[in-house]
């Protein structure tokens, strides 16, 4: 008879409701059907023209700046708008309204831009702007937001291999977000939030921490100082209260669980109602059960390897394994609590026999011959435990996953290698604290190139503010014969700082595999309402990131990336510009860092002066030919630029900052070089220039991934070829050449790429 598994001593409910469709391939056309006659898009109706009309709508998209610089509104184009408005800190209602008018200009376009959003590799690689952005997906087109969902975790964006020209795949996001997404549905938190963060399930309020530590720690003080005259009667009915207060206490929480459970198993149920949650539900499940089941073939291939097996061969097979072992839901996780999906998985794998226990005496005989949906409660937990021993278990030793060695307290067996960017930022601290030594040979090994460590998918203003916040123990003086705690926490921060360094030149060394930058000089926004890192301000919160951050971050990038004589070196301006000379790669980032304070930062964004205090005076005096001028300039900035002033509020002669620049070149005898304006402010206010604009870009968001766009490689096409991206009726995707450098040709750029070719709109 076999054992009863600890696991089934949980409240949980962890039967599944019969979904019938889990087992069909075909679940989306039983669900979900295709539309036979599906609605046409209205065709055009001929609306009178009227001149001064026209020129009066034209009129609509003007607006001022924070400091009352004429600009606009609106590019004039639906999609380009949603490029702009989608951020992370976009309300419900911003992405709505955006993404309801994109579609209605192109539907393709549309999709590709809300796979951007997540796109690590290719895009903006913001996770919780793209699940609320795929939540309108989920609403209002079902079948195609959850036909192209395999296109979330598929190894479609590529990189070239370190020793040869192949191309290695990669995700636009990670298998997490699978169940996120689900778990969002379940809790009915896909759209509808005041800013994408604010998910409960996603940020789960925390219980505050209980008293009664420190209550105890009190309750001793008193007694040392009442020494001990109380008599053995009295201690003993207060350690009988202490235990009644404990196991009463462990009761409540016990019932309260078990209630969460009740109502977690009856939203579940009542979830599984709708046809949308039911086609998303039996998505997710056989996405992560398929891939499992190809992984678990990959790893009995690895275990079948004789002994002398060539290590180059065992490891081009731990390298076919995904990561869908690591994220996959755990029996009794957080997904599996509200969502049975652990339940699901386990029913497909056994299916596939994956998870057959057919061999074992009864109760488990039987279950080979039961309907999958006649599993009982004992039934199904050893199952879940099965498959929790036999696939988790075994994939996530291969794949050397650091959380179950952190967890069981084996820190000296964390292989430190194949430690992933985001647990090494987060975990640094604790790897130093635990694993002092092997953790100090490991950076050791990092600085002198033996050993690798991960960074290349953190976001650059991410560690630009961690260096900036250890620089407080820089200061500190250890004293060798008494160490103190402040000395020890000089020590971690030490190592902090040098992890944080080699994944900055790991983040920098993946940045240049997708080519040059020629000719480009940044020009960093440092004025009061980039909120400087050095200040407090209402930014505090630690959701919200200060402009400054992605501003100095991005702008070191494109120094380190740029091609010689137009690397090392940036443009700062707020009142005054002023050109600053940066070598991270000698000085190191930390060193940068402080050197850049020394610079003019103060409260006006004063861009006009840029270029006629700076860039064009220094052109004229020094007879600087034309050919010889820096081409393209990235301005990183809130936007909110000062009103220069060639400007003119004038209805009928609405010039922005950007005229004016090109009126001062013009009449030098220049041409005003391609200016890229990023957007680094939290939210959409206004843009400087229209979507046809010849010679501008205008792109968003904090991550370097997007830079790509504007970097070729020897031998590649001009930069100045962009591609519009187009979908025929049969739904293949095609794309043609564009000339001109503008706002929606960079953009197209942008979602044209190959990584994008496999999302299709079906509804």
């Amino acid at each position: 008879m076999a054992s009863t598994p600890a696991a089934a001593a949980t409240s949980q409910t962890v039967t599944l409701p019969f979904v019938e469709e889990l087992f069909n391939p075909n679940f989306l056309d039983v669900l979900l059907p295709a539309t036979r006659n599906p609605v046409s898009v209205s065709s055009v109706v001929d609306t009178p023209q009227n001149p001064m009309m026209d020129a009066l709508k034209s009129t609509a998209s003007h607006t001022l700046t924070w400091n009352d610089a004429p600009a606009f509104s609106s590019t004039g184009s639906a999609t380009l708008d949603a490029f702009q408005h989608l951020t992370r800190y976009a309300s419900w209602d911003t992405i709505d309204s955006a993404l309801t008018k994109a579609w209605k200009e192109d539907p393709t376009i549309t999709l590709r831009l809300i796979w951007n959003t997540r796109s690590i590799h290719d895009g903006k690689g913001e996770k919780e702007l793209f699940y609320q952005a795929y939540a309108w997906l989920y609403k209002n087109h079902p079948r195609t937001a959850i036909a192209n969902l395999a296109y979330l975790v598929a190894p479609v964006c590529k990189r070239k291999g370190k020793k040869s020209r192949d191309y290695e795949g990669l995700c636009h996001g990670y298998w997490k977000d699978l169940l996120n997404i689900l778990g969002l549905a379940t809790f009915d938190e896909l759209g509808s939030l005041e800013t994408p963060s604010s998910a409960k399930f996603l940020h789960w309020p925390r219980t505050p921490a209980s008293n009664s530590i420190f209550r105890r720690k009190r309750n001793s003080q008193i007694a040392k100082t009442e020494g001990r005259a109380k008599d053995e009667v009295e201690r003993a009915s207060r350690i009988e209260a202490a235990l009644r207060h404990n196991a009463q206490k462990k009761e409540e929480a016990r019932n309260k669980r078990s209630q969460a459970r009740a109502e977690s198993y009856e939203r579940l149920a009542r979830k599984l109602q709708d046809v949308k949650y039911r086609a998303l539900y039996v998505a997710v499940a056989r996405l992560i059960a398929d891939k499992l089941a190809e992984d678990l073939v990959t790893l009995e291939k690895l275990d079948s390897l004789p002994q002398d097996a060539e290590r180059q061969e065992r490891f081009d097979l731990l390298r076919q394994l995904s990561l869908v072992g690591k994220w996959a839901p755990t029996p009794g996780g957080v997904h599996d609590r509200h969502t049975n999906i652990a339940t699901a998985v386990c029913l497909l794998l056994h299916r596939a026999g994956h998870v057959d226990v057919s061999g074992i005496r009864d109760p488990l005989s039987r279950l080979s011959r039961l309907p999958l949906s006649g599993w009982s409660t004992l039934e199904t937990h050893i199952v879940r435990s099965f498959y929790q021993r036999w696939v988790l278990r075994p994939l996530r030793s291969a794949l050397a996953c650091p959380e179950p060695l952190m967890s069981a307290n084996r820190w000296n067996e964390i292989r430190y290698n194949r430690v992933p960017s985001i647990c090494m930022k987060n975990n640094t601290e604790h790897f130093c604290r635990h694993d002092l030594e092997g953790f100090g040979r490991y950076l050791m090994d990092v600085e002198s190139g033996k050993r690798s460590i991960s960074g290349a998918t953190l976001m650059p203003h991410e560690l630009v503010k961690e260096v900036l916040d250890l620089g407080n123990y820089s200061y500190h003086v250890s004293d060798s014969k008494k160490p103190s705690i402040e000395d020890v926490k000089k020590q971690i921060a030490e190592m902090k700082l040098r992890v944080f360094e080699e994944q900055w030149k790991t983040l920098i060394a993946r940045l240049r595999e997708a080519g040059t930058l020629e000719s480009v000089l940044a020009v960093c926004d440092v004025s009061g309402s980039m909120f400087s890192p050095y200040s407090s301000g209402s930014y505090s919160d630690k959701k919200t990131v200060q402009p400054i951050y992605p501003a100095l971050s991005l702008s070191l990038i494109l120094a380190q990336l740029g091609k010689p004589p137009f690397n090392n070196g940036f443009i700062t301006f707020s009142s005054n510009p002023q050109f600053v000379q940066v070598n991270p790669e000698e000085d190191g980032l930390a060193v940068t860092l402080q050197n850049m304070q020394a610079a003019d930062w103060g409260m006006n964004t004063n861009l006009h002066s840029v270029f006629v205090d700076l860039l064009l005076p220094l052109a004229v005096k020094n007879a600087v030919k034309p050919e010889d001028m820096i081409k393209r300039l990235f301005i990183f900035s809130d936007m909110q630029f000062d009103e220069a002033e060639q400007t003119s509020r004038d209805a009928a002669n609405w010039q922005t900052n950007h005229d004016a620049i090109e009126t001062v070149y013009r009449e030098a005898g220049y041409e005003v070089p391609q200016i890229v304006y990023w957007n680094l402010n939290a939210g959409f206010v206004s843009v400087p220039v229209e979507s046809e604009r010849k010679g501008v870009a205008l792109m968003t968001g904090f991550s370097p991934a997007m830079l790509k766009v504007f970097m070729g490689e020897e031998g590649e096409e001009s930069l100045s070829e962009w591609a519009t991206v187009e979908q025929t009726q049969a739904g293949e995707v095609k794309t043609k050449p564009e000339e001109e450098f503008n706002p929606i040709n960079v953009m197209k750029k942008v979602l044209g790429r190959e990584s994008y070719n496999g999302l299709v709109v079906v509804d």
